[in-house]
């Protein structure tokens, strides 16, 4: 009897390995929980490697093309109902085919999204590059106008990252189903991973080739000032794609630090020499107290030179007109009629401000001129200058 129940029991156990076979390989001998996967690790990889070069897709039932997502080929395995090795635990056993590979892992309800979790897990390391770069090019040579632009493309780059642009390098290389959750393997070589910066870095340097030959170029103080301002940020922006890329084991091509470092100089002494250069018209004598006046308002919140004017710099010349009295039913009243003429040092005009003073005496003439000269010293007639003179200030 015991003879014959133990015969059964080996044709069911035939059987039930037969069944299986097709699934986990059963070779006589009792499934155990300590198989992660049905295959060995090497030939997970090289199924792995297969898959990623010959771009063809292997059929599975437990598991859904992602074309839309681009992936060119799975790796598809279901494991069994039975097993108690977690899904996370089996995906990790699963290598990229070079081993300085971006991998991702994403396990979801479907295929489809899982494949996106796995490509989120890439852009995640991305991003750890971009942040552990940050901090390396804020302590590099920028000053705090550069600094708040690397700031913010990082910031920008950060939130790009996170859509992962190339998501189609990103392939999987296994599939698992267990339990009904799907779980999904990607991997990006990192040469996919650095393209979408390899282009911005070329756009960048032609930006900024292109910023410095204005500023190089231009005369007026403003536009060349603004062009090397842009110059500079732009600078910044591909200082930090670059650093991007170095994470990722790139090198630009091009280096155009020395290009943007001669630039910095010659801003440098662009910068040195401007300067608001005063000169006076001739005038006569007795505008002698008005022009002081309009020199010591313009000095007085400017930085004034009553010097030759050096090339780059802004010429100031100032026309005061005599003086003119005229009689009113309540006295006297002087009009002085202010001109001040904004110019390169060649003679470029630039802009030209007007203003007319009055001052009133009820006596004589010395009084209204002496109210006139009051006026000139304190008047609000200067607000209007000011606010061209502001335009030329250098930030």
């Amino acid at each position: 009897m015991k003879k014959i129940i133990f015969a059964n029991m080996n044709s069911l156990k035939f059987l039930f390995c037969g069944g299986l076979i097709s699934l986990f390989g059963c070779a006589g001998s009792d499934y155990t929980a300590n198989n992660k996967v049905n295959v060995g690790a090497d030939e997970a990889r090289a199924r792995a490697a297969q898959a990623y070069d010959e771009m063809e897709p292997v059929p599975s039932s437990s598991s859904q093309k992602s074309e839309a997502q681009g992936v060119a080929s799975k790796v598809v395995l279901q494991t069994s109902s039975v097993s108690n090795v977690s899904l996370s635990e089996q995906l990790q056993s699963y290598a990229c085919p070079n081993v300085d590979d971006l991998r991702g892992i994403g396990i979801a309800d479907d295929a489809g999204a899982a494949l996106l979790m796995a490509q989120k897990d890439i852009a995640a390391k991305i991003q750890s590059v971009v942040v552990a770069q940050t901090e390396q090019t804020r302590q590099s040579n920028v000053d705090a106008a550069g600094n708040e632009t690397l700031a913010s493309s990082f910031e920008a780059k950060t939130k790009v990252i996170t859509r992962l642009q190339n998501a189609q390098d990103a392939k999987a290389v296994a599939s698992l189903n267990v339990g009904g959750k799907n779980g999904v393997v990607a991997c990006m070589q990192r040469s996919d991973a650095a393209r979408p910066f390899v282009k911005e870095s070329s756009l960048l340097q032609d930006s900024v080739a292109l910023a410095i030959k204005t500023f190089e170029e231009q005369k007026h103080p403003i536009v060349k000032n603004k062009a090397f301002k842009n110059a500079r940020e732009v600078y910044v922006r591909l200082l930090a794609v670059e650093d991007v890329l170095h994470g990722l084991g790139v090198k630009s091509e091009k280096d155009i630090k020395p290009v943007f470092d001669a630039a910095q100089q010659k801003y440098n002494d662009f910068r040195s020499k401007y300067a608001f250069y005063y000169q006076e018209e001739n005038g006569a004598d007795e505008s002698v107290e008005q022009r002081r006046s309009v020199f010591e308002r313009i000095s007085a919140k400017y930085p004034v030179r009553a010097a030759e004017c050096s090339e780059g710099g802004l010429l100031l010349k100032l026309n005061v007109s005599p003086a003119q009295c005229i009689e009113k039913s309540l006295g006297l009243s002087c009009t002085a009629t202010l001109t001040l003429n904004g110019s390169s040092c060649d003679g470029e005009s630039y802009f030209s401000v007007n203003g007319k003073v009055k001052g009133n005496g009820r006596y004589d003439k010395s009084e209204a001129l002496e109210r006139l000269n009051q006026n000139i010293s304190n008047g609000d007639w200067f607000n209007d200058w000011a606010k061209e003179l502001n335009k030329w200030r250098l930030e």
